[in-house]
């Protein structure tokens, strides 16, 4: 069996590789908005401006919601190393991800109707929104996939 780059490996290799490639991009997407709300606050402290937890707010606010999704995705990633993969432990990590993606969504909808200056509308609150309806139905599919398995294991 050929892997990812053409290499023959054994499919747990392979699933520990995308595993770790997968914790390694959870953990830079948090280290990137950490950077830019770091960036954002020397930027408005220099200008000593009167709102500056207007403009911080919905940054700090998606800071903590990848903060936990990075969290969840560890946990779950580490459920998987142990062999772990379609238990309700872990279709709950998913529904948790996308309930956390969800109110970063509703959240920055908010803040963009209300604090925000800007006339347009930003599509970012759009894609967390997307986001989370797409795990929230991953995970109602986890959950069928483990009751179907639980009832084929109870006629054998």
């Amino acid at each position: 069996m050929k892997g990812i780059f053409g290499i023959k490996k054994n499919s747990k290799e392979e699933l520990e590789f995308v595993m770790f490639c997968l914790m390694i991009v959870c953990v830079s997407c948090l280290l990137f908005v950490f950077f830019r709300n770091l960036n954002l606050c020397y930027d408005l402290g220099k200008d000593d401006t009167d709102n500056l937890i207007v403009k911080l707010l919905p940054e700090n606010v998606t800071l903590i919601a990848m903060a936990v999704c990075s969290v969840l995705i560890y946990l779950m990633l580490r459920n998987v190393k142990k062999g772990q993969v379609f238990t309700k432990l872990n279709s709950d990590f998913i529904m948790a991800i996308g309930v956390v993606l969800e109110c970063n969504g509703i959240l920055q909808m908010v803040f963009n109707a209300f604090l925000s200056d800007a006339v347009g509308g930003n599509t970012i609150p759009m894609v967390y929104l997307l986001l989370g309806v797409f795990f929230l139905f991953i995970a109602c599919l986890f959950k069928i996939g483990i009751r179907m398995q639980e009832e084929q294991d109870l006629t054998i």
